[in-house]
Formats: structure tokens, C-alpha cells, sequence
């Protein structure tokens, strides 16, 4: 979904629909047009995503999808590190619409600063980046 999300970023005006069916009703208002959020997905420099979303510690409903800076190739982490993110994707896991939703893009918003409708009730596979 987050990635969903970021490409349809690259044409709000396109795209107009489907970045208002991706992101939370809560939030709709703050993205406005969406054309701030993509000029700063613009500035970010030969931007990557990451290849999974990342379920927040003690909060199943909430996942952050990483944007990396730099990427020139795809590559494959086989280990554990840090990787340092230029930005995140934050999606909350929404039943009634039946999917996860884009709240945020930027720094990682707490999951008690996001509207959960289903607190630690979200399907059990990871949700598609």
C-alpha cells in the first residue's frame, strides 16, 4: 500500500483519486492536494523503498514503510543493521475499509497518535509495502 501510495505521488493530479482512497479519512484533509507531500517525496535524491513493511513494536495495526535516499540499484539486506530512512510511510490497518491506509509520510507517527479503529487487530501477514 505504501508504495501504491508513493508512486501515485509522483502525478497527484493523475492520481487524484486513488491517493484520497489510500489514505485515512482523518487524515485527508492535511494532504490537501497531495502536491506538498510530493515535492517532498521530489527532494529526496534517488529515493528507494523498502522491500517489506515494518510492524510498529506492540501495535499489529500499525506498519511503517521506509524510503531510503541514494538507492542507484535494488540490493538485498541478509542481516540485521540500521538503515537509516529519509522518510516513512506510516499505514494503519483500517477493517472497515478492509485494508491497510496510508496516515503519514515523513517521521514515524506513534501508534497512539494515529486513528485505530482495531488496536493490535490486523491480519497476520505483513502488509505489501
Amino acid at each position: 500500500m505504501g508504495i501504491l501510495f508513493l508512486k501515485a505521488l509522483r502525478d497527484p493530479v493523475q492520481y487524484s483519486n486513488a491517493l484520497h482512497n489510500l489514505v485515512t479519512p482523518e487524515s485527508l484533509d492535511a494532504w490537501g492536494d497531495f502536491s506538498e507531500a510530493a515535492k517532498g517525496l521530489e527532494a529526496i535524491q534517488n529515493p528507494g523503498f523498502g522491500s517489506r513493511a515494518n510492524r510498529a513494536h506492540d501495535a499489529s495495526d500499525v506498519a511503517y514503510v521506509k524510503i531510503l535516499s541514494n538507492i542507484e540499484q535494488s540490493y538485498e539486506v541478509t542481516e540485521e543493521q540500521v538503515v537509516l530512512a529519509a522518510a516513512v510511510v506510516t499505514l494503519v490497518w483500517r477493517p472497515e475499509f478492509g485494508q491497510w491506509m496510508v496516515h503519514g509520510l515523513g517521521d514515524h507517527i506513534r501508534p497512539e497518535d494515529l486513528p485505530r479503529t482495531s488496536p493490535n487487530d490486523a491480519p497476520e501477514e505483513s502488509p505489501e509495502p
